[in-house]
């Protein structure tokens, strides 16, 4: 995507759908080198890029969760206490589980809420982050942002006042692409996005999902994203987040 998303100037250029591999070489050597090539301000992805304090740990013996004197277990634990009662209360796990899954149990539907470390994310949380290592050794550094996909549609759902069942049915095999399209005319009828190449995007999941991740990476280079309360939460990972209600135009922040 180019643009600024205020401006209504957003625009999808190319749409790389399943970058697979070719010949020897894999399908993150051929994204490394895209993006080595094209040098994008932000780059959001689909991924956990760290990895829950029970996996992070290199003591040589484990003392359990409660007698843990790791900070970020302390600070789960104190996050899962102050919530008890709201809600059902679940327990809170430092082997799956990152700060941030902990800090929004109650913001979330349980069916978006999947831990950080879970069976089907820790191949990927592993790719994400042999990613960003490589990307670091380039002249100019590319730093990986974490958004979820399915979290950031709950958001744009919510903020751009649409039927709240889009956010679980985007994904449906029967009215999935007409849902798709529907959050994509949106976002262009608010200004947001230019119109070029909605069918394309809305066409497959994982087009639009990427899309998506696009959308969110725009918004944060200006400044509209949810932001970690402090470097000790950006440093145990953060999951950005569209926030819509800010006033046009916000000066951008850095982190």
């Amino acid at each position: 995507m180019t643009g600024r998303p205020w401006e209504g100037n957003l625009k999808i250029n190319a749409v790389l759908d399943r970058m697979g591999a070719l010949h020897r070489l894999f399908s993150d050597d051929r994204l490394f080198e895209f993006l080595r090539r094209e040098e994008p301000d932000r780059v959001m992805i689909d991924s956990p890029l760290t990895v829950p304090p029970c996996v992070a740990c290199t003591r040589s013996s484990c003392p359990g969760v409660n007698a843990c004197e790791d900070i970020a277990v302390a600070y789960m634990q104190k996050l899962a206490e102050s919530q008890t009662g709201r809600k059902r209360k679940r327990v809170m796990n430092p082997q799956t589980q990152r700060i941030w899954d902990v800090k929004e149990w109650f913001q979330w539907a349980p069916s978006l809420q999947e831990p950080t470390y879970s069976a089907n994310k820790a191949p990927l949380v592993v790719r994400a982050m042999t990613l960003q290592r490589r990307l670091n050794i380039l002249p100019r550094p590319i730093r990986l942002w974490e958004t979820s996909v399915p979290h950031a549609i709950s958001c744009l759902v919510d903020q751009l006042g649409l039927d709240r069942d889009l956010a679980y049915q985007y994904r449906a095999f029967e009215v999935g692409r007409e849902r798709r399209t529907e959050l994509l005319e949106a976002l262009h009828e608010h200004g947001f996005l230019e119109e070029d190449d909605i069918d394309e995007v809305a066409a497959s999941v994982e087009s639009f999902s990427a899309a998506i991740a696009a959308f969110v990476a725009a918004l944060e280079l200006y400044g509209y994203c949810s932001r970690p309360d402090n470097a000790f939460f950006q440093e145990q990972g953060w999951v950005y987040l569209p926030e819509l209600s800010c006033p046009w135009p916000r000066e951008e922040i850095e982190l």
